[in-house]
Parts: C-alpha cells; sequence; structure tokens
C-alpha cells in the first residue's frame, strides 16, 4: 500500500464503530432519548470514514477494501431493521401470497397478517405494488411462520444482490477503463448501502442486483464470448427479472440495447431491441406463469403514489410549496390538485430527459458515453420522481459508481450520498414527512440553483466558443 497502513487501519475500524453506534439505536429505538443520539454519531462517524476512505484508495487492494466493507456491515446486519420497517410489510405480502390472497387487490390487513403490528396503518390495506419475483420471494419468507426467519431471508436476499452488484459492476468497471477499487469503495461501503440494503433489506439492492448483471452482460468485453443474439437475449431476461422485482429497472432496456449495437442505423437498433424484449417476456412470462401474477402492480402503483407526499421527492416538495401559497391567498380547495399537476409535469421532464439522454449516447457510440448516459437515466428517476426515498438511490448509485470513470466526480458525490443517512429517523419515520414545507422550500431552492447553474455553464461555453473562434483576415488590397 502506498498509503500509511495505520491511518488506513483507523479509518477501517472508525467505520466500524459507527456501525456499532448504528446497531445499538436500532436495539434502542423504542427509547428515543437514546437512540437518536447513537443513531446520529453513528451516520456521522460512519459517513466521515467512508469519505477520508475514499481519498486514501491509492495502492489499496481490492481484498483489503472488501474485508472493510465486511466488518462495516456485520454490526448492522446482526440487529434489528434500522430506519424502515418495509422488510416487515414484505413479510406480510407474503403471508397473503400463501394463503392465496391476491395481493395485488387486498392489502395485508385482509388477512389478517400475524406481524400486522409491525406495518404503519397507512400501508396496512395498500395493495402491493412489486413484481412476481419478490412476490415469490416473499412467500418463501413468510412460509418460514417467524418474523426473525423471514427477516433473514430477505437479508440474504439483499445480500445476494449486493454480491451481484459487486461482480458485475467489477467487470464493467474494468471494460471501461474504470478504477473498480474507488468504484466499490463508492458503492459497496456506502452508508447508504449497509443502512438500507445490509439492515433494512430493502427490495432495491435485488433490482440493483439485476441491472448491474444486465449491464455486463449487454457491455462489449466485460463477459467472455461475444456471440450477440445470446446478449442480447440474456440482457434483456435480466431486466425482466429485475422488473419483475421493480417497475423503475424499465429504464434500463433502451441503454442495454445501446451497448449491444455496434452498428447505429436504426434496423439494427430495432433488431436488438427486439432480441432484448423477447429475452425479457420470457423471463417475466415465465415467473409470471409460476405465481399468477402478471402486472397487477401497476394498478397497486398508481393508487399508492398518492399517499405519499414527502418533500424527499422534488417534483412533490415544488408542489408542496405551491399549495401552501394558494392555501395562504384563500384557496386552500386546489391544493391536492396542484401536487399533483406538478407531479405529472416532473414525469414529463423525466420522459424528455431519458430521451435526450438515449439520442446523446445513440450519436457516439463510446461504451462510456452510454454508461454515462444510463447512470444520469437511473438518477434522473430519483431527482423527477413522484415519489423518493433514500434506499432508492441504490440502483443509481450502483450505475453511478462503476459506471463513471472519473474519479473526481465519483467522490464528489459522496458528499452528496452520505447526509442521505439522515433522512430516516432510526424509528423509520422520515424527516421529509415532519418537515414538509421547509422540506418543499429546500427542494425549490434546488432547482433555481440548478438553473442558474445551467444558465451559467452555457453562457461560459458560449464566451469559450467566441474567443476560440479564428479572427476574420482583413480585406486585401487590390
Amino acid at each position: 500500500m502506498s498509503r500509511s497502513p495505520l491511518a488506513l487501519s483507523v479509518l477501517r475500524y472508525s467505520g466500524l464503530g459507527g456501525s456499532l453506534l448504528l446497531a445499538l439505536a436500532s436495539v434502542a429505538v423504542r427509547h428515543r432519548l437514546t437512540a437518536l443520539p447513537l443513531w446520529f454519531a453513528g451516520t456521522v462517524v460512519l459517513a466521515g470514514a467512508w469519505l477520508l476512505l475514499g481519498r486514501r484508495l491509492a495502492g489499496v487492494p481490492l481484498r483489503w477494501l472488501l474485508l472493510t466493507g465486511v466488518l462495516w456491515a456485520l454490526p448492522v446486519l446482526l440487529c434489528p431493521p434500522l430506519e424502515s420497517k418495509d422488510v416487515y410489510a414484505y413479510a406480510c405480502q407474503g403471508s397473503l401470497v400463501n394463503a392465496g390472497i391476491d395481493p395485488y387487490t387486498h392489502g395485508v390487513s385482509a388477512l389478517p397478517c400475524p406481524w400486522l403490528a409491525q406495518i404503519s396503518p397507512m400501508w396496512r390495506p395498500t395493495p402491493s405494488p412489486y413484481g412476481p419475483l419478490w412476490l415469490l420471494i416473499s412467500g418463501g419468507a413468510a412460509s418460514t411462520g417467524s418474523l426473525t426467519a423471514a427477516v433473514w431471508v430477505f437479508r440474504l436476499v439483499a445480500l445476494v444482490g449486493i454480491g451481484l452488484v459487486g461482480w458485475a459492476g467489477h467487470r464493467v468497471a474494468v471494460a471501461l477503463g474504470a478504477d473498480p477499487v474507488r468504484a466499490a469503495w463508492f458503492v459497496l461501503l456506502s452508508p447508504l448501502v449497509l443502512i438500507h440494503a445490509v439492515s433494512g433489506a430493502h427490495n432495491d439492492a435485488l433490482m440493483a442486483g439485476l441491472m448491474m448483471a444486465a449491464l455486463a452482460v449487454a457491455m462489449p468485453g466485460a463477459l467472455p464470448g461475444e456471440r450477440y443474439p445470446q446478449r442480447a437475449l440474456g440482457s434483456g431476461a435480466l431486466i425482466g427479472l429485475a422488473l419483475a422485482v421493480k417497475a423503475t429497472s424499465l429504464v434500463l432496456l433502451p441503454f442495454a440495447v445501446l451497448l449491444l449495437v455496434r452498428d447505429r442505423r436504426w434496423w439494427p437498433i430495432l433488431r436488438t431491441g427486439l432480441l432484448a424484449t423477447v429475452g425479457g417476456a420470457i423471463s417475466y412470462g415465465a415467473l409470471w406463469a409460476l405465481s399468477g401474477y402478471g402486472f397487477g402492480w401497476v394498478n397497486a402503483l398508481r393508487n399508492s403514489t398518492p399517499l405519499i407526499v414527502e418533500s424527499t421527492s422534488i417534483p412533490t416538495g415544488i408542489g408542496l410549496v405551491a399549495a401552501h401559497g394558494l392555501k395562504l391567498a384563500g384557496r386552500p380547495d386546489v391544493g391536492a390538485g396542484v401536487i399533483a399537476l406538478v407531479r405529472t409535469v416532473g414525469l414529463a421532464l423525466l420522459a424528455a430527459a431519458v430521451t435526450g439522454l438515449w439520442l446523446w449516447a445513440w450519436r457516439r457510440p463510446e461504451p462510456r458515453r452510454v454508461m454515462l448516459a444510463t447512470a444520469l437515466a437511473v438518477t434522473a428517476e430519483i431527482l423527477f420522481g413522484p415519489v423518493v426515498f433514500p434506499w432508492y438511490a441504490v440502483s443509481a448509485l450502483a450505475v453511478l459508481g462503476y459506471g463513471l470513470v472519473d474519479d473526481r466526480i465519483r467522490y464528489r458525490l459522496g458528499f452528496l450520498v452520505a447526509p442521505a443517512a439522515l433522512l430516516i429517523l432510526p424509528s423509520g419515520n422520515g424527516l421529509a414527512a415532519i418537515y414538509r414545507r421547509q422540506g418543499g422550500v429546500l427542494d425549490l431552492l434546488l432547482v433555481l440553483a440548478a438553473l442558474g447553474y445551467g444558465l451559467w455553464y452555457l453562457r461560459r461555453r458560449r464566451s469559450a466558443r467566441r474567443s476560440a473562434a479564428p479572427e476574420p483576415e482583413p480585406a486585401s488590397r487590390s
């Protein structure tokens, strides 16, 4: 190692100390005066050790880094779920599956689930928004008959997803010429992954793993063998499996097609897209036939979205500010409609952003450019989506971490990722739900700052082009 072994050891065990404090916070969650200081201190220490370690990775072997990640993960893995109770809802949805009750039309209170008391009252009557693969996993976890055993099943599945992210991401990074060690630091050791994937066992971990595997299959040179039809079918099949977990993974399909084709004319693109779609249809269709559940999650997702009005979503936050302004103006009756309208605008902007990114990547065939566009498209789902929770960022974190080549940009993004671990309290209550109006003001300020920066950047580029243009030669005299 080119860095001091002592400094690296201090950072390794500082992060372990932060993880131990978080584990204690999860145990003491019923005692707020004890849990909150432990949670805050543990998050700050863990995030600080993570960021400082990211500055000292020159010459650090991947094996040392992965062992550090295992040490950081163990305390939160062995304690109750932290910052979310979604894993209990997964188990109850699985009990519906085992009882033969359609989870796409019934909430977990229909059984009722034996672990109903662990779930927020708002979510008890809500149908499941997840795909057939996740319902099969939930049914298997619930069949253990023990909530503790069910949580362990979900955590093992999450660890499989994280393992897939690391395995496939390493190959993507090597194929792109990126540093796989720094990429692994950014993704696998991130406090966001440790808290929400390892401890919280969110299904986003499995989705992220399947997405990265699909990208590895599509990426030229990432895996042995270059047989085109098999790669297109395989990448599409993995995207179909990811879709059978959560719907947001579908954004990956058009970008995987660009990685697969070498000829950027429309017919090869359409042919490749058709092959990838067939692969996805086969894998999703097999799960549909096996489980009996198809696309019922579409209506469940549509009906559950209006229930979540939090400023972690930028469009929702701006809608909250607008609704409050209308309330002060004497029109509180139109507030809900304004929020729905701003959310619709956000979805339109998302569609425009994904389309623009795809066209930008299509013009130049370099895999690095396509991966950057893919990462930005997955991130756009978070920026423009109507509902956003911190664990939604796990898939974006994976694609950004292993798809970026510039180490400086990756490290700077770490300063945005680290505070996200503080958005959810150890009890599972979100700060955005408590401070909705203040969060909405912050969202508005962020949008204005982004617009201001964009205008400044465009003006700077225009000035640079003008200064670089050659001076016209004076006309010669005849």
